[in-house]
């Protein structure tokens, strides 16, 4: 549809069929605002995760160990 053209189909809509495409837009709106919100709750919880070495630390093992070990892997 050209630029305007929705405008103009929308105006020509009946009064019911108006309330209808509005629920349905305000419904696919709060759908896509739950995704997002779900998005950046994962991506904050990815940025907060621990990194490989820092589990390894954390599971006994000595610190020289894994930074020669870290090193070699590079």
């Amino acid at each position: 549809m050209a630029k305007g053209k929705i405008f103009r189909y929308y105006r020509l809509l009946s009064q019911e069929d108006r309330g209808t495409f509005d629920r349905w837009l305000k419904a696919n709106a709060v759908v896509g605002l739950i995704l997002v919100a779900g998005l950046v709750a994962m991506a904050l919880a990815g940025s907060n995760a621990k990194s490989p070495r820092d589990a390894v630390v954390a599971g006994g093992a000595k610190a020289s160990h894994v930074v020669t070990t870290g090193l070699a892997g590079q």
